[in-house]
């Protein structure tokens, strides 16, 4: 009795809830490495946030309820994830939930997760992902579900426990993912692996992690590149300028709700329709996912099946666009964040791409970011998510804007890991922070030694104004330029290079260090200015423009 009681404890539904939580912290935390690899069936950066969508659909509607039966848990996590799915990897993803729901039962009166259980879910996911497809393509997440069922079969039938075929399913995935190019040329021309058949295996190394419960789920996973290669973060040129030439038209998504539905038959529909179709469904719900060049006609058709829902169209012309123009930006710079598990994981607020960049640099390759801004202030649920997403169970926060520092100090009630909050209001307090960040010193130590850091510096703004505005007694005209420094405002003029000279004028009385972070705004003509009129007039102090890419600031400055 007592064994079979440790048993219930390592493979129950509460262990399922826990697993599946970390596999979507593992895919957060790897998000940008899918993305990156993302190639096929369209160019457009997409799967990891896919995949990431989709599970957060699944773990927000589970909650924290894991008192029913692993049976019935598996059977709402699978609807969860249908209607949830996001794009083509996301309801490829849905038949593992799918797999999970009809293969999961009782033994002996008590709701376990087995070896045998385990291989038939895989088995099921991998028969329904290739029912789902018309014309199903090897070299794919298909593949990866295939040959991690064959796996599991072969361990489970060694009379292998759950941990045990978990364990060899995870080593297979990777090295299946490795092979992927050698099956569809389109991953061996663009010098990547199956961003989908990754993600599936970042998924299998959370949930092995969170069943050991000694390591964190969320780590970097390295990219099991062929020959022993190392993923350069970007995919080849060539093909990035091929893409573009491409029309993809739109990908559409929608959900349809009726008593029932004739799958084969709305499959060979949408097939006729448009490309890349995927369709499936459970308990009177159909997913159906195409690429279209009207999508109203998928729509139509689906309305004379019943009630479509949960609608999701995306332009993939203009999503490959985007992609094509971020793997030119991001070429001959490795964008993959470190592949050893840190000690201490750093969370920080940022917009632009080049604080961005010099976030995760100064923070030795511990840092992950959070996109926010003035504008757009992120949730205490997007910061909680960072935070458990996160590769280490010991996390410093920097919410770099003194409008989320607020959301940051709720976090640490909110997760079991152990976090500390610099209250850093500004990005350029934040940067100045990192700086102090170090491997050698415990969470404390660096939480008080980053704090000491960010109040010794001192931050400008440069930026134009939106309308007519009055701020401390000063107006200001739509369209003029004006200066903040510590929330004072310095100087107005109509041209903010002008200003910034104004404003470190006014501040750098003393200053060691000036640093400017030129925005997204300016062109490289006038950054090239701005560096030459800086370097002119404050020859006795040492000035620094670096790109930050910020939006809506044509400069921001720390004064040291």
């Amino acid at each position: 009795m007592q064994n079979s009681m440790v048993e219930s404890d390592r493979t129950g539904s509460k262990v399922l809830v826990e697993m599946i939580r970390a596999t979507a912290s593992a895919v957060e935390a790897n998000r940008d490495t899918i993305n990156a690899l993302n190639v096929f069936p369209v160019p457009d950066g997409d799967t990891g946030t896919n995949m990431m969508l989709t599970l957060r659909s699944v773990v927000d509607d589970i909650g924290d309820d894991s008192s029913g039966t692993i049976g019935d848990i598996a059977k709402k996590m699978a609807r969860a994830a249908l209607l949830g799915a996001r794009g083509n990897s996301g309801l490829i993803l849905a038949q593992f939930f799918k797999g999970l729901s009809e293969s999961l039962g009782t033994s002996d009166g008590e709701p376990l997760l087995r070896g045998t259980s385990f291989a038939r879910s895989l088995r099921i996911a991998a028969t329904n992902s290739y029912k789902a497809m018309p014309n199903p393509v090897e070299g794919t997440m298909l593949t990866v579900y295939r040959e991690c069922a064959d796996v599991a079969e072969a361990s489970a039938a060694q009379n292998g426990s759950f941990e045990n075929v978990l364990a060899a399913v995870a080593a297979s995935s990777l090295e299946t993912v490795r092979r992927t190019p050698q099956l569809l040329p389109v991953l061996a021309e663009a010098e990547v692996v199956d961003s989908g058949g990754f993600g599936f295996a970042v998924m299998l190394d959370g949930a092995l992690r969170s069943l050991h419960g000694n390591e964190p789920a969320g780590r970097v996973v390295e990219v099991p590149m062929p020959g022993g290669t190392k993923f350069s973060g970007t995919v080849k040129a060539d093909f990035v300028d091929a893409s573009e030439e491409i029309d993809w038209g739109y990908c559409t998504v929608f959900a349809i709700q009726s008593e029932s539905i004739d799958l084969d038959k709305l499959r060979a529909h949408m097939d006729q329709l448009g490309r890349s179709p995927i369709v499936d469904g459970t308990d009177g719900i159909a997913k159906v996912h195409v690429h279209m060049e009207d999508p109203g006609k998928a729509l139509s058709a689906g309305l004379g099946y019943g009630q479509i829902s949960n609608i999701e169209i995306v332009n993939m012309d203009e999503q490959t666009a985007g992609w094509a123009a971020a793997r030119r930006n991001s070429a001959g710079r490795r964008r993959v964040p470190t592949l050893a598990a840190p000690k201490i994981a750093v969370v920080a607020v940022a917009a632009g791409d080049g604080l961005t960049d010099l976030i995760i640099s100064a923070g030795l390759g511990a840092t992950s970011v959070v996109e926010g801004g003035d504008t757009m202030n992120p949730s205490v649920a997007d910061l909680l998510a960072a935070v458990n997403a996160a590769p280490s169970n010991k996390v410093i926060l920097l919410p770099n804007n003194k409008n989320v520092v607020a959301a940051a100090q709720q976090v640490p009630d909110l997760t079991g890991k152990d976090v500390r909050v610099v209250p850093t209001r500004s990005v350029q307090t934040g940067v100045a922070a990192l700086l102090a960040f170090s491997m050698d010193l415990s969470l404390d130590e660096n939480a008080e030694a980053m704090n000491d850091v960010a109040g010794e510096v001192g931050e400008g703004r440069v930026c134009r104004a939106s309308r007519d505005v009055t701020i401390y007694g000063r107006e200001i005209k739509a369209g003029m330029a004006f200066a903040t420094f510590d929330d004072v405002i310095v100087t107005v003029g109509r041209d903010p290079l002008f200003v910034l000279v104004k404003l470190i004028e006014e501040c750098s009385d003393g200053a060691e260090i000036v640093t400017v972070y030129t925005g997204e705004s300016l062109s490289p003509e006038q950054v090239k200015t701005t560096t030459e009129t800086l370097e002119d007039k404050f020859a006795d102090i040492e000035i620094e423009v670096v790109h930050g890419g910020q939006p809506h600031y044509d400069y921001l400055i720390a004064v040291e």
